[in-house]
């Protein structure tokens, strides 16, 4: 791997993000690659390798890490109620957030193009980075021992995971797919009940979120209420990560 020459405030600013993440790498070139957007390496004369093949391991790494934390702090949560807190905290904007709060915009190196658009704030950007960030920790600290990368992530996340379960449950997901749908097609969303089933006691609702005739999300709660938040949280879910697509591209 080529290392790339850094000036004085960005090899500042990688000394810092190390500070701010409590890890030392052994391997410099792995945290350069890290941080190095495709649009930085295109622009390259020489061989240059950037952070996407990172950000795929890192993705997998980061679902594992979490799970297994999830996991050891929640131990009366479902499956259910496990992946909807992994969800959330492994989402774009979770993972954002994250990257902020280490600095990890100025650690980035960027395209021309990417640089004038304001590329160091994108959610996108920063959230695939930081992905990449933790497969350069999981690889440099030897790949198959989870020990260093799991304290790091924990270092990362702890203050994310929430005090009050039942509170994060009732989060209002149906508000937020409202508000991002009247912003990106300037409609509503309706809600379809598919099905219901089981003894008055115990019913089981299956709801559907519907934007513009086409169907994009589906959810199942023991009242309608419930089911339309589960829907709509899958749909959010969906639109955000085609909105991260669409930017990407």
């Amino acid at each position: 791997m080529i290392s790339i020459k850094m000036d004085k405030n960005m090899d500042s600013n990688l000394k810092h993000l190390c500070e701010q993440i409590d890890y030392q790498f052994k391997d410099r070139s792995l945290l350069q690659q890290a941080c190095t957007h495709k649009s930085y390496a295109n622009e390259q004369v020489k061989d240059c390798q950037d952070n996407e093949r990172l950000e795929f391991l890192g993705d997998a790494v980061l679902d594992l890490v979490i799970s297994d934390l999830l996991m050891e702090l929640f131990p009366e949560l479902p499956e259910g109620g496990l992946t909807k807190l992994r969800a959330s905290l492994v989402s774009e904007t979770g993972l954002s957030k994250i990257a902020k709060s280490i600095d990890l915009g100025n650690c980035l190196m960027l395209g021309r193009g990417e640089e004038l658009t304001g590329g160091r704030h994108k959610k996108s950007i920063l959230s695939s980075s930081l992905e990449a960030l933790i497969a350069a920790i999981y690889i440099d600290s030897q790949k198959g021992d989870l020990g260093e990368v799991r304290a790091v992530i924990w270092h990362l996340f702890q203050n994310e995971f929430p005090d009050n379960v039942a509170s994060f449950f009732s989060h209002d997901y149906k508000t937020d797919l409202q508000e991002f749908v009247q912003k990106k097609f300037g409609t509503t969303t309706t809600y379809k009940l598919l099905n219901a089933y089981g003894p008055d006691h115990q019913k089981q609702f299956e709801v559907i979120a519907v934007i513009g005739n086409k169907q994009y999300g589906a959810g199942q709660g023991t009242s309608k209420k419930q089911a339309e938040q589960f829907a709509a949280q899958e749909a959010l879910s969906l639109l955000l990560k085609m909105d991260t697509n669409e930017e990407k591209n």
